[in-house]
């Protein structure tokens, strides 16, 4: 577009100057002739031409300014009015001479008509405002009347040099020669006009462009307001503009509709008389002084449903380059949502999910506060009892009803300003702040015992879990909280080693038989990596006639520096380092190889192994010994499987389901110590062991007590009424061996019969040769 707009401004140019050029040699040529023929008739002669043909170029020019208000050009109005100023004195020069020369007789009669002439010319005097009015027709009226006008010039012209001819030879050479140079001038005048007009045409044109496309471009600006418009009413954050007093110049959607108004009824007022929050006028005053984008704030505000909302809002000015701002915009984001949100992810960050309790990380900042501000701090470690028999056994669901309802029982017991918190599982903590005395620990850990201890009803069913709980004192005892709170796990440990429902509190003797007891499962772990555990096999009898009826595995383990190290204290150590499950299938194995090694050497040895209760209420059981089947490849033949009472109040049906399909694998079930636990005759009928195992605490009272003698017997009665084999244990005297022989008992087990051996010793009371011997003396009982 430049190139093509520099090329017409150039043309625009060239024209102009030619008809300026073709204008000026008119005049120079007019000038020379007149001249010429003054000093041919110095008198009116010169006179009057001088003053005809300076009223034939004014009425030209006026013509060419005519032209100019016809076109539109700005100015034409004054130049028309000017150059008829400029005419009608040329035609009153004309008319009055300069009264040195006397007037001639052509420049009279040219006088004479003179009065007509300026009768017509004063018609073109209005044309300005008649034309401006509307008058479509006053343009052509003054062009009609300056074209007679320079004709009748034109005609005095001649007149005059008419008359110089007539005068001399000389005289009329030189008239001709200065009217031929006036109708060039005239000629020239009428190019230079034309041209003129055609510039002024063509630069009319280019202004009415020049309209449109300002036009143009001001309905565009119009459209990019209204679609910016919509835009920010369509946005989601509120948006204003204020000027410099603060007061509302703009306001979109969101922002009326937060306040329940419209932007009419926004414009205009302050901020702060409209939103009613002073923060608004003084991020207005600093915006304007600073000059820049303030940064983001949070501000409360009332929402439109009187709620109070969080705004997310900032101010930046308005300004032109190198001005001052003359306006400042507003944005307000309502975060209220995220900020919940986030609130919520903090809580559920620091909170159990179940409980609603504080969490282990909500914990441990309570805590270290708590040591930091001073004063005697007690840190109580929780742990419910049987918990994870209660969800093995009822479910999960079960599991969580009574964590619920133990955090009730717990928060009962607390003080305001005592902190419950979760730690995991059945696993709690408080944080008991603000105490004189360890005595007022030990009371509120009595009252938690107390609470927790009471049976609950969970989904009909009573449960009974008691609690146990190690208590840490500080800062005296711990200097942080990693400190207390290991010091309290201890305690806790302690406490559920010495029986269910204990309270310990931290000493300095703990933290040596804790790592002593952990060190142990360590041992114990590696232990069965090295295959260390054994077998110690204790014979059983048939006591009708003392032969072989088979073994009990018992599991047993001598530690390179601890020596012989009872069941009773490495089992519960494997099971505490999560070692239950491979504990039980490695004795299961065991158990195989040597019932296999048997009887490829020819000797038919039943083996009986013992498995936790846990695993028989799990279900775990059958896996167990399948694996274990897998493994070596043996035979389930011989094999019976020893069970406690303790199955019953686990999970009757659970333990019944899986002893149904540990039968239907092959092997038989014994439910040893009969007589001590949980057991009952609905329990019996339901549950089909193969064999009942008496307590030897039953066998010690025999010979003794007529009461215990009458249990036996209908222990006897009722085990054979089951179809289930009755066997004693704890035989270690004569008079007791007699009695159960007399009581119809099936076997027995005891000092008095065999101590635990070894395999190979085993075998060799099995043997052909050593059946006929009778190694125990019988002796009668009166």
């Amino acid at each position: 577009m430049m190139p093509v707009r520099s090329s017409r401004s150039t043309v625009l140019l060239f024209g102009a100057s030619l008809a300026a050029l073709v204008f000026v040699a008119s005049l120079v040529l007019s000038a020379r002739q007149l001249a010429s023929h003054s000093q041919l008739n110095p008198g009116g002669h010169r006179v009057g031409l001088w003053e005809s043909s300076q009223a034939l170029l004014e009425a030209a020019r006026l013509g060419t300014e005519v032209e100019r208000l016809a076109a539109g050009v700005p100015g034409a109005t004054a130049a028309v009015a000017l150059r008829y100023e400029i005419l009608w004195s040329r035609l009153v020069a004309l008319q009055q001479g300069d009264g040195e020369q006397p007037p001639s007789a052509a420049l009279l009669s040219v006088r004479e008509r003179l009065p007509t002439l300026f009768a017509s010319l004063s018609t073109i005097e209005t044309v300005a405002e008649e034309h401006q009015a509307g008058d479509a027709g006053a343009i052509d009226r003054a062009h009609d009347t300056l074209g007679a006008l320079v004709l009748h010039l034109g005609e005095a012209n001649r007149e005059l040099l008419h008359d110089q001819r007539r005068g001399a030879e000389a005289a009329a050479a030189g008239l001709r020669r200065l009217h031929n140079a006036f109708a060039i001038s005239l000629i020239g005048l009428i190019v230079s006009a034309t041209v003129l007009s055609a510039l002024l045409y063509v630069l009319w044109r280019r202004a009415s462009s020049l309209l449109r496309h300002a036009e143009v471009a001001q309905s565009r600006a119009g459209q990019s307001e209204r679609l910016l418009r919509v835009v920010v009413d369509a946005l989601p954050v509120m948006v204003s503009a204020h000027d410099r007093e603060g007061r509302f110049v703009l306001a979109n959607a969101a922002l009326a509709g937060f306040h329940r108004t419209t932007e009419a009824a926004l414009l205009g007022r302050d901020v702060a008389e409209a939103t009613g929050t002073a923060e608004d006028t003084a991020d207005i005053a600093a915006a304007l002084a600073g000059g820049t984008q303030l940064p983001f704030r949070e501000e409360a505000a009332t929402g439109p449903d009187g709620t109070r909302r969080i705004l997310l809002t900032t101010a930046a000015p308005v300004a032109d380059p190198g001005r001052p701002a003359s306006a400042v915009v507003r944005i307000s984001l309502d975060i209220s949502e995220r900020k919940a949100t986030e609130e919520q992810i903090r809580y559920m960050a620091e909170h159990d999910s179940l409980t609603g309790l504080a969490n282990r990380l909500l914990f441990t900042r309570r805590l270290n506060h708590a040591l930091a501000e001073g004063g005697m701090v007690a840190l109580h470690l929780i742990d419910l009892d049987d918990f994870k028999d209660v969800n093995d056994t009822m479910g999960h669901a079960a599991g969580d009803a009574l964590l619920l309802a133990a955090t009730g029982r717990m928060r009962a017991c607390l003080r305001s300003q005592d902190m419950l918190a979760r730690l995991g599982g059945d696993e709690f903590a408080v944080v008991q702040t603000g105490i004189a005395a360890v005595e007022e620990a030990d009371a509120a850990a009595a009252r938690l015992g107390r609470a927790l201890g009471a049976p609950y009803s969970i989904d009909g069913a009573t449960v009974s879990v008691g609690a146990s709980i190690g208590i840490a004192i500080g800062p005296g005892e711990g200097a942080d909280g990693p400190l207390m709170l290991q010091r309290a796990d201890i305690a806790l440990y302690r406490a559920k080693a010495s029986g269910r429902a204990q309270v310990r509190r931290f000493s300095s003797t703990m933290a040596a038989a804790l790592i002593d007891q952990r060190r142990l499962e360590t041992d114990v772990q590696q232990a069965m990596a090295r295959a260390e555990l054994h077998f110690a096999y204790q014979p059983k009898f048939h006591l009708s006639d003392l032969t072989l009826s088979g073994c009990e595995a018992l599991l047993r383990w001598t530690h390179p520096t601890r020596g012989v190290v009872p069941p009773n204290v490495f089992v519960p150590a494997a099971e505490r380092a999560g070692l239950s499950v491979p504990l039980a299938r490695y004795t299961l194995e065991m158990a195989l190889r040597q019932r296999q090694a048997w009887r490829e050497a020819g000797l038919d040895i039943p083996v009986a192994v013992n498995l936790s209760a846990r695993h028989i209420v799990s279900g775990q059981a059958p896996e167990l010994l399948r694996a274990a089947l897998d493994a070596t490849g043996c035979d389930v033949a011989g094999i019976e499987i020893e069970v406690t009472e303790d199955v019953f109040i686990r999970d009757p049906e659970a333990a019944a389901t899986t002893l149904a399909q540990l039968r239907e694998i092959g092997v038989k079930l014994a439910l040893d110590d009969f007589g001590t636990g949980y057991a009952s005759l609905g329990y019996l009928q339901q549950l089909p062991f193969d064999v009942i195992k008496l307590d030897r605490s039953f066998v010690a009272g025999l010979g003794a007590s007529a009461r215990t003698e009458r249990i036996v017997d209908a222990v006897a009665r009722i085990a054979h009424g089951l179809g289930a084999r009755l066997v004693a244990e704890g035989v270690e005297s004569a008079v007791q061996l007699a009695r159960l022989r007399d009581m119809k008992c099936d076997e027995g087990q005891g000092y008095l019969l065999g101590r635990p051996m070894a395999p190979e010793a085993l075998a060799r009371i099995a043997s052909p040769e050593a059946r006929s011997d009778v190694p125990i003396p019988l002796v009668p009982v009166d």
